[in-house]
Parts: C-alpha cells; structure tokens; sequence
C-alpha cells in the first residue's frame, strides 16, 4: 500500500514539473516577438562602418530565427533589386549589381516579421542608414610627395582609402626609375620594398595608373602620382640667384646659392665665392625668410646697387661643407646680366615670375623688349600691387608686405613682427596701401589696415561695429577676418570681402557700411564708374589665416554677381554659371573665364560675352587690359609650368589675333596706365 502511494507521489510530481516546464515555455519563449540586433555591412570601408563598396551585402540580424517570408520585409530607398539568403537567424541581403557610387542608401525592415513560432515583432527597427564609396583614393603616402633627403634603404608606401584589387593595382604600378622590388599587402597598405637601396642623389616618381582597382572593380579613374629625392651623398645647390644666363635682374638684387641642407658656418670663407667684375659687399649664412631652423644659404650682399646692363660672372669652389658631412665636390658656375632700373612702369605690363629663380615681381614693355625684375625678394612673392602712376609697388609672401620704388630703391617692410600682411591694394591717387592683417600665431583676423606711402606706421581703418558681429561666431567678440579690400574708382568707397566671404562696402570718411551675402571667391572689381563691383561667387567655405595666407583664387565652380554700391543686395551679371571674372576695362568692357577656362570678353556686366576667334580653344588662367588701346596681356596655360596657375605671358591683339609671347611662365598679370 506504502508503495502504491509513493508511486503516485512520483507520477503526479512529474506531472507537475512537465505542466510547469510547459506553462514558462508557453509564457516566456512562444509569446517573446523577434527584435532586429543588428544591421551592418559585409564591405565596409576601414574605420567607416556606414561607408562600404558598391559590391558589399547587407547583414540584418534577428534575436531568433524568423520566417523566411521576413525577407519581403526589407526595403531599400532608393530600390535595390537583388535577393536574399538566409545563415541562421541572419538575412544577408545581396544586390543582383553594384550599387550606385557616392550614393546614400537607407533600408527599412518593415513591423510584420514573425518568428517560427507565429509571434509578430511588435515594431520596426529605426531605419539603417548608409553610403557607397567614391573612386578609390590613395589617403597618404610615405615619403610624401615631394618629399628630401629620402634614406636609400626606406621603404615606399602608399595608404588606400579601401581594400585594392592587387593584381591590378601591380599591373598600374610604374616606378620612374624602374628597380627591382617586392609589393607587400596589409589591408588597404601597399608597401613597395626595394630589393637593393636606392641610388644616392636621385629623383623617384611613383604612379599609379588609372586603370587600378578596388576589390569591387571601381578604377581610380585618374592616375596618382608622387615623387621624391633620395639623400644626396654631398652638398647639392638647389636654386642659384639671380639664376643662370638671366638678364634684366635687378640692380638691387642679391646673390644667394640656396642649398639641399644646412651649411656648416666654418667651411666657408670670402675666397670661395669669386664675382666678375668685382663687387664689394658681405658674405653670410643665413636662413630661408620664415624659416630660422636650418642656415642652408649662402648670400652675398652688395654694399650698393650693381652696376646697370653688365654681365655677371659666378664661381662657388668645392669645399663647402654640410653640418651633417658631405661636401660640394663640383665647382658651381652661373653667369646673369642687370637691366636698368626704371623710375616708373607707367604704360608696362607687370606679372610675377621665377625666372630668376624665385618668384618675384617683373616688367616688361608692351612689345615684349626692356623686360626686367622690379623686385628681388628670397621669399617667392605671391601677390603685389602697383600704384596707378607707376612710380613705387608692394610686394608680399603671404606674411610680409614690402615697399619699394619702382628703381628698387626704398626698400621698406612694413609688417611688424607677429602678425600676417597680405592682399595689398594702392588708393586710386598712390598715397595709401590698404591690406587685411592676421595673428601669426593664433590665424585670428585683425582688420583691414592702411599705410600712408612713405610715412610712418599702419593704422588700422575704422569700421562700423555692425560688421565684426558673426552670425557665425559663438562668442560676442569680434570677427575681424577680413581680406581683399580694394578702393572705388573716385576713392570714396572701400569695398572688401568679410568674415563669412561677404561683400562689404564702406564709404569714406562716412563710414556709412553695405554688407551683402554673396559667398565670395575672389576679389571684388569695381566697374570704372564706381558704381558696382563685380565678385565671383562660389560654395560657402571658411579658410583660416594661416601663414603664408595665399591670394584668394575663384574655382571652376561659380558665377559672377554685381553688387551696387547703393544698393543692399546683389543680382546675377549676364555671363552665365561657371564664369569667373579675370578684368574690367578702363571703358567698362569685361573678361571672365569659363569653367574650362576660355576667354570671353562682354560689353558690360549684364550681357555674355564673345570668345576672341584667335582664342579659341585656348586655357586662360588671367588676363588684364590695356589702359588705352584695344590689346590685352594673357596668361596661356600650358600644364607644366612650375607654378600653379602660371603660363605663358602674351601680349593679344583681339583685332588682329595677334599673339606675341613675353615671357615663358608667369602670373597676376597688370598693365599700368
């Protein structure tokens, strides 16, 4: 009887536990509704999970496995066609084509999946949002372009922004000079591994063909170049100035040899630099303007200026020696001829070039003869100005502004130590510079600043307190990043572009301000009245003032606005989107580029211009016009000049078609009354 009795204890107990275990299940696992964990991408770019290839899959990861039918579920916007495949409780969704590149996508996973055991998911997830790649692109390299004093045994590396296709990124790859290597692969890093050190002293390019792939068969589309020069075993001169068989440098000029490296002081004496015909001055190391760490020129100063239309004779002996060993083992020989200095370039064409070896400032007259430099600066000079009656000019580096006389006497820097000068202007009667100022060390604005010529200090021009009050800024100080200023015609009127690439008018002495939102690119023009300005207007974008702050340049992408000076907003000139402006006549004719750079030439401001037939075809990187007769001074570019944005300087004769070349390279073309 005790047995029975326990028996039914037993069967009635696990009666129970099977009841229960039933029960949870049905109240716990069956009725819990299936959650979206994750979504990613089976191709995403390093270190950007929302960024993948164009061949990549979408993952959707359920907490549990699903209905299959889940995969009617997802959407893509815009529509993907492809199809789905299921790795337990993941749908992997795969395009049937690459998708679109640079393309946004967002995949919605619709409320109605349902679990194997019927439970619906109670809601949508959010929705998952992600971006195809561009082109393929090379992010970094080693060395960098450009880079000196390459080790020979260094290896080469170029970082992608996404995994190669290496077969035909090996196939692209050319090495100019070609040597003997190996290609290792870590991700998206190829590094090329020289079997033996590279020559002493040399020059390298690396390219890499546009044919070159990623893993989803997207070219780079254009090929990527870099180059850079091994460590010379000896003392190597980089830039002589004055350069080689060069006339019309100016009386004022110094000599300089401008080294690969740092000079040791105790190699040189006076003997090793022999000059013919003698000139008396100083010899002394020093370093490149802006740049204190490394005493790699050698200069001599003449005690006066040289003598006018002689020809120089230069002779460097061996000997010289690098701080970290090796020596000049050759001796350097150059030869360079003065030209008189004038004491006006009135009726001149004005450009910069590095003909001499560095950038500066030079003149020529209008058949091309009596061309000379005007000013001899170490540091490449960037922008200038010329004062309307041609008699003295401002130069500038991008930190410093420097006045001289058109003779090249007077020399002046009128930049105090610390800050930043740059965008210079004269005032249409020659007494007054005015230029934008910034902080070297912070790049914060200063203003807009005027130096009367010959005189003593800048001051600093008065503005409303309207205009230095940002939208943009967090704070309640004072935006003062203010560049280009430019005078009207009458000398009444300041105009200039502020902190967020506004236009701003000021009238003088008033101070009565105009601002208007135009996004500017480039320099405001005023028309010979006075009573507008032409600006090229682009994308909004801020640049900080950094040293050495460049000149403001129009892109491709733009169009040309006029602005009245009593107006308070701008409308469109009749010149089309793409147009940049490049000059406005003394007769209110105006020259504005296409965006593939061709020259057009409008009556005025409000109706297109004409191609000049001689022209046609043509790049153009600036032009300027002749004060009084129909003729103009072009810049042809030709694609492999030294300086960006250089070409050729032609004189151009729209009447006749006429094309005399002036000069092989330059830019910033003036013609001076």
């Amino acid at each position: 009887m005790r047995a029975i009795i326990l028996r039914s204890i037993v069967v009635i107990g696990a009666g129970v536990i099977v009841l229960a275990g039933v029960l949870f299940l049905a109240s716990t696992v069956d009725g819990r509704p299936p959650t979206v964990l994750v979504v990613a991408l089976t191709q995403p770019l390093a270190d950007e999970p929302n960024r993948a290839l164009i061949t990549t899959s979408v993952e959707v990861t359920f907490s549990e496995p699903v209905e299959t039918d889940a995969a009617d579920a997802i959407s893509f916007e815009p529509a993907v066609a492809g199809g789905a495949s299921w790795s337990g409780s993941t749908l992997i969704f795969t395009p049937a084509s690459p998708l679109d590149l640079e393309t946004e996508y967002t995949l919605t996973v619709g409320a109605g999946v349902r679990d194997l055991a019927g439970n619906k998911m109670a809601e949508a997830p959010p929705p998952f949002v992600f971006e195809t790649a561009g082109r393929p692109s090379v992010v970094d390299t080693l060395p960098l372009d450009g880079a000196d004093d390459v080790q020979l045994g260094d290896i080469i590396a170029v970082t992608f922004a996404s995994l190669m296709d290496t077969a035909s990124v090996a196939a692209e790859l050319q090495l100019r000079p070609g040597f003997a290597h190996e290609l290792r692969w870590s991700g998206e890093l190829l590094e090329v591994v020289p079997d033996e050190p590279l020559s002493a002293g040399s020059r390298y390019q690396v390219t890499i063909g546009a044919a070159a792939s990623d893993v989803a068969g997207v070219t780079i589309g254009e090929p990527i170049t870099f180059g850079f020069r091994t460590v010379a075993p000896g003392l190597r001169a980089e830039t002589l100035v004055p350069a080689d068989d060069v006339d019309g440098i100016a009386p004022a000029t110094s000599i300089a040899v401008i080294f690969d490296r740092p000079v040791d002081p105790a190699s040189f004496d006076d003997d090793m630099l022999r000059i013919t015909p003698d000139v008396a001055g100083t010899f002394e190391l020093v370093a490149l303007p802006h740049d204190s760490s490394a005493r790699r020129v050698l200069r001599f100063t003449p005690s006066g200026p040289l003598p006018v239309n002689t020809t120089f004779e230069l002779e460097l002996a061996p000997g010289l020696l690098s701080a970290t060993g090796g020596a000049l083992a050759e001796p350097i020989t150059w030869s360079f001829t003065t030209g008189a200095p004038p004491a006006t370039v009135s009726n001149q064409l004005t450009f910069i070039s590095d003909r001499a070896g560095i950038p500066n400032v030079w003149a020529t007259n209008a058949d091309g003869s009596g061309t000379r430099q005007l000013s001899a600066e170490l540091s490449p000079v960037l922008d200038y100005a010329v004062s309307p009656d041609g008699t003295s000019l401002v130069v500038g580096d991008g930190r410093n502004l420097i006045f001289l006389r058109a003779d090249g006497a007077a020399r002046r820097v009128i930049t105090p130590d610390g800050s930043a000068d740059f965008d210079p202007t004269y005032a249409p009667d020659a007494l007054r510079v005015a230029f934008a100022r910034a902080d070297v060390a912070s790049g914060e604005g200063r203003g807009l600043w005027q130096w009367e010529v010959g005189g003593g200090e800048p001051t600093q021009i008065e503005l409303p307190s309207d205009l230095l009050a940002s939208p943009s800024s967090d704070d309640d100080e004072a935006d003062e990043r203010l560049r280009a200023p430019r005078y009207a015609p009458d000398g009444q009127a300041i105009a200039f572009v502020d902190a967020d690439r506004g236009i701003g008018i000021v009238e003088l002495p008033a101070q009565r301000l105009t601002l208007i939102d135009v996004a500017a690119m480039a320099p405001p023009a005023w028309l010979p009245d006075s009573t507008a300005i032409l600006v090229t207007r682009g994308d909004p974008w801020r640049v900080p003032f950094e040293a050495p702050v460049a000149p403001m340049r129009a892109g491709a992408e733009s169009e040309v606005l006029v602005v009245y000076r009593s107006g308070t907003g701008s409308e469109p000139s009749g010149f089309g989107s793409g147009a940049r402006l490049a000059a406005v006549a003394p007769d209110g004719r105006v020259a504005y580029l296409d965006s593939d750079g061709t020259l057009r030439v409008a009556d005025d401001a409000r109706t297109a211009g004409r191609v000049p037939p001689a022209l046609a075809g043509a790049r153009i990187g600036a032009a300027a016009f002749a004060p009084s007769v129909d003729a103009m001074i072009i810049i042809v570019i030709g694609g492999d000049d030294p300086i960006d944005g250089a070409g050729q300087v032609v004189l151009f004769e729209p009447a006749s078609g006429e094309r005399t070349v002036l000069a092989r390279h330059g830019l910033r073309p003036r013609w001076l009354p």
